[in-house]
């Protein structure tokens, strides 16, 4: 699969590359003339698809961070001379089986062998590349550009992975983007030690992310794209970096949409500067690092789990130092937001005996209340496992969305709150699952996983509201479903499930719970 650093033009996307043998685009007829553009100063050559979409895959939009540029914010690419192949996706950035083995999970959890899901082998420190899927069109309008931001904890991921080839939504008309960003150790951590550079070391992978956002503006009118309508959209640890970025200095003015997929984080959820570095202290105090000499001459292999090795617990994310991301919950302006969260996200990691289960769900509550909250209606009939569902589900993902969007709707930006409710048939283990809405975002069904007509046109809808918002910052367009435009203080959301309409919000008061001001 990911074996060959030449490895994955656009016909092993659909053969090799998806974890599960998505349904994905194939190439056009060998051939018709590759579509070639100038970007970033290079000469790139790609692949025409069968769908009217072009693709280049592989671009590099920062230097290499290695050597003396580890653990330094990015910095430009120098260009290649003559043309450049673009058929192949570049190396995911360093990291562990994480992700293979959350595809094995889910896998598993539809019936399947998990052994379908190979490991994730093509890795290397040189990892900044991006890669592009644009239609080709006789008339010269600009489209809006879509930027893929993947999850993964800020541990795993990476821009190729199956669900998110990015050919399907572009055919719809935008331009489709996905990227790599520097992760764990080598991209979130606080590095302690002075490097007089006047930046605060850390949030690497979010000057990653920064710095491909501009290498897009710059070369948008390249590829089709509208270098003043760009949007980041993102899953989980990729949606909460989004967020850091709607709080960035560096960022004001970069891009004028947000989409929020089950983002992690939320309105205070970011540790500050100090307490990160510390962290990193310890880390490389534990691991007998001294210098930033000693600590740039290891190879990256035992840099990927310094956190599990030194047994110092740290989750890696964006850090409030004041430059790359405020210390403040103020967001820029300009920026239209749409955000949500699945039904229920923690289902799949949640097991045990029923006291653990249920401790673990109330953890996030201020003590006093914690007793009152078992009593809601809404637990009613629920076993231990899903009450611990539900709860973290709402304190770790939905009531940040909806702080994040009533913040934005306070703001006077576009503001669109949504529930994913859809239960594939045979997802009775994980219900709706953390990742279950990405297939239908970007059209690309595994296998492996049940898909029926109300699936496909489930798909249908959510494109449309995806590549809609991206278009204009509104989501709504001939023949969807009406998604109100949220505005202070009313608590809907949009299911989109079975049904896709406005409903009020039934985590509401778990949401009030969490802030302190439940009954």
């Amino acid at each position: 699969m990911w074996q060959s650093a030449r490895l994955i033009t656009v016909v092993a996307i659909g053969m090799m590359s998806c974890l599960s043998g998505c349904h994905a685009p194939q190439p056009a007829d060998p051939e018709n003339v590759s579509p070639t553009m100038v970007a970033g100063g290079e000469t790139l050559v790609g692949l025409r698809l069968d769908s009217g979409v072009a693709a280049y895959l592989g671009v590099p939009y920062a230097a290499a961070p290695v050597g003396d540029l580890r653990w330094r914010p990015a910095e430009l690419h120098r260009a290649r001379q003559g043309r450049v192949d673009a058929t192949a996706y570049g190396p995911a950035c360093p990291q562990s089986q994480g992700n293979p083995n959350w595809y094995r999970m889910v896998a598993e959890g539809f019936g399947h062998d998990p052994s379908v899901i190979p490991d994730l082998t093509h890795m290397d420190e040189d990892c900044l590349y991006l890669n592009i899927w644009t239609p080709q069109r006789e008339d010269e309008g600009r489209l809006p550009v879509m930027i893929w931001v993947h999850g993964g904890s800020n541990v795993n991921g990476w821009a190729y992975e199956p669900n998110y080839v990015g050919a399907a939504l572009a055919a719809q008309g935008v331009v489709v983007i996905s990227l790599n960003y520097r992760m764990g150790a080598l991209g979130f951590l606080p590095i302690p030690f002075d490097e007089t550079s006047g930046i605060p070391p850390g949030n690497y992978g979010i000057s990653d992310i920064i710095a491909a956002t501009r290498w897009v503006r710059e070369n948008a009118e390249s590829f089709g794209g509208d270098p003043g309508n760009l949007t980041l959209f993102g899953e989980s640890a990729g949606a909460a970096d989004i967020y850091a970025l709607m709080k960035s200095p560096q960022a004001e003015g970069l891009f004028q949409r947000s989409i929020l997929e089950s983002g992690a984080l939320g309105p205070g959820d970011m540790p500050p500067f100090d307490v990160a570095q510390a962290r990193a202290e310890e880390m490389f105090a534990k691991a007998g690092i001294d210098s930033i000499d000693a600590a740039r001459a290891l190879p990256w292999q035992d840099l990927v789990d310094l956190h599990k090795t030194t047994g110092v617990d740290h989750y890696h994310g964006p850090v409030l130092d004041g430059y790359w991301v405020r210390k403040t919950d103020e967001i820029n302006a300009g920026v239209d937001v749409m955000a949500g969260s699945n039904l229920n996200e923690m289902l799949m990691y949640i097991d045990g005996p029923d006291a653990d289960v249920l401790a673990e769900g109330l953890a996030d509550y201020p003590d006093e209340g914690r007793p009152a909250l078992l009593s809601f209606p809404m637990f009613e009939n629920l076993t231990p496992r899903e009450i611990s569902d539900v709860l973290s589900t709402a304190s770790q993902f939905h009531c940040p969305s909806a702080r994040i969007a009533e913040a934005a709707a306070a703001q006077g930006e576009g503001a669109y709150l949504y529930r994913f409710t859809r239960k594939r048939e045979g997802a009775d283990a994980y219900g709706v699952y953390h990742g279950a809405e990405i297939p239908y975002v970007f059209n690309m069904h595994d296998d492996w996983l049940p898909t029926n007509s109300d699936d496909d046109k489930l798909t249908e809808t959510m494109m449309g509201y995806w590549t809609n918002f991206a278009r204009t910052g509104d989501p709504n367009g001939a023949g969807l479903p009406d998604w109100p435009r949220r505005e202070p203080g009313t608590g809907q959301v949009q299911e989109l499930g079975d049904r896709v309409a406005a409903t009020g919000d039934f985590m509401a008061p778990l949401c009030d719970a969490l802030n302190g001001s439940g009954e």
